[in-house]
């Protein structure tokens, strides 16, 4: 096995213990056991269990990032953008639902962990940027009311996808995810069109 198969080994072994004990419980040494190597085996990849959280989240977004198309065309429709967003995430959202506990592990745990609060935020703006963007240009378009304020806009998208998964931890028989959350998401884009 190479150096980049064993990462990767210690990164699945990791996520599977964060599902089974969560962030705050887990211990470097429960990632150790689970991944079969050697103390210092796993200890040469990560240095901490917070720089074992940073791998775990940037191999979540390098293995989803491609498929998560954010650009912006200022020829096209804002809001048939925003609504491509909302359809071509959907199976994606889905494949990843099963990883919602741990997601929200990584929220909770933020505060305590500053280069990982560092790289949450990075994603988090960058997200919330070009859906602004993109509210902006809507309204630019005309195709969005005009005093529509674009950035409460963005922040409402990803706080609906945020809360509709704490939602599902409470009462899951409730949610329908990602179905809710994009019925809910379109209600929003919706309520700013102009027409």
């Amino acid at each position: 096995m190479n150096s980049d198969e064993r990462r990767q080994k210690i990164l699945e072994a990791a996520i599977t213990v964060l599902l089974e004990k969560g962030v705050a419980a887990s211990r470097m040494n429960d990632f150790v056991e689970a991944s079969g190597m050697s103390k210092g085996g796993v200890y040469h990849h990560f240095d901490s269990k917070e720089d074992l959280l940073i791998g775990v989240l940037n191999s979540f977004l390098e293995n989803n990032l491609d498929r998560i198309h954010l650009s912006i065309d200022p020829k096209q429709s804002a809001y048939d953008q925003l609504m491509a967003i909302l359809r071509n995430h959907e199976e994606l959202m889905a494949e990843l639902g099963k990883y919602n506990q741990l997601f929200l592990d990584f929220f909770s745990q933020a505060p305590y962990l500053p280069h990982f609060r560092k790289l949450m935020r990075q994603h988090y703006e960058m997200f919330h940027g070009a859906l602004s963007e993109l509210v902006k240009l809507g309204v630019k378009q005309r195709e969005f009311r005009k005093n529509t304020h674009s950035d409460a806009i963005a922040s409402g998208l990803l706080g609906l996808f945020d809360g509709m998964g704490i939602a599902r931890l409470i009462v899951p028989e409730k949610i329908t995810f990602p179905g809710y959350a994009i019925d809910c998401a379109t209600a929003m884009i919706e309520g700013i069109r102009q027409h």
